[in-house]
């Protein structure tokens, strides 16, 4: 499911350290397919912040319950000695989606501060399911986005949730059971796109760090497909609509999108 981590160059002196290593001080938490590549590149390239040597670690959602200890988690950060000064953090986009997760890190991490990116829940669903058609070579994928949520299954752990993954307010309310709201900053995916540099003084400000924005601005990892049909986008809209309005109530005006004007009207 996730790259196999320990194939970086390194990895056996990271381990064989990982005592003197440090625990990360902030976390992107998700959403995927939200910009937390950008997010995580843009921040890497702060003086101030030294951040774990690969961006997702999935520790809390995954390999803590396979058996990893912390000390491998710990053998992916800076060592004390040579980032004295600096703040250190990571980014998996599973985080958000898995309460698990979030009760785990309460217990190692309690103090932690938590960042987490919001797109518009029909983009990330659909963005997520040209990423898992590019990389999924199986004849049983899916052949449509259509096809694929109608395939979708929430109670088996197995599925692709892209829908399910959608319903953040129920999410973060299963994060708030565990974390106070003032350790989380909420960014809206959209207005990051559209101006990271605002976005970046948000996160400056949170970390506690000063305002030094990267040399280098460029998004990461986007795809290039075709729209989503405005049909299907109808349809979504809908089933998106109470999930919306309850993260509206729950995170403000800013955390809502825009919807086709049939359903602006209910």
């Amino acid at each position: 499911m996730y790259k196999h981590l320990k194939n970086n160059l390194g990895y056996a002196y990271r381990l064989a350290t990982c005592r003197w290593r440090r625990m990360p001080d902030f976390i992107i938490t998700g959403a995927q397919k939200a910009g937390t590549s950008s997010l995580f590149f843009y921040l890497a390239q702060h003086p101030d912040l030294k951040l774990a040597v690969d961006k997702e670690l999935h520790y809390y959602n995954y390999y803590n319950r396979m058996g990893r200890d912390q000390n491998w988690y710990r053998s992916f950060f800076p060592l004390a000695a040579t980032s004295k000064g600096k703040l250190t953090g990571e980014a998996s986009p599973y985080y958000l989606f898995a309460e698990h997760a979030a009760k785990a890190l309460k217990h190692d991490l309690p103090d932690i501060k938590l960042i987490a990116l919001l797109r518009n829940p029909i983009d990330r669903a659909y963005s997520a399911y040209q990423m898992n058609k590019r990389n999924n070579q199986s004849p049983n994928f899916p052949s449509s986005f259509e096809q694929a949520i109608n395939n979708e299954n929430f109670h088996d752990e197995a599925s692709i949730l892209y829908l399910m993954r959608g319903h953040y307010a129920q999410h973060i309310k299963n994060w708030l059971k565990y974390f106070d709201r003032e350790q989380f900053l909420f960014i809206k995916s959209e207005k990051f796109f559209a101006d990271p540099h605002n976005t970046l003084k948000q996160c400056y400000d949170f970390l506690g760090v000063e305002t030094i924005y990267p040399d280098n601005l460029s998004p990461q990892v986007v795809g290039h497909y075709s729209e989503i049909s405005p049909e299907l986008r109808l349809r979504l809209d809908e089933y998106f609509k109470d999930h919306n309005r309850e993260l509206v109530n729950l995170l403000g005006e800013e955390f809502s999108w825009p919807t086709s004007p049939s359903i602006q009207s209910t």
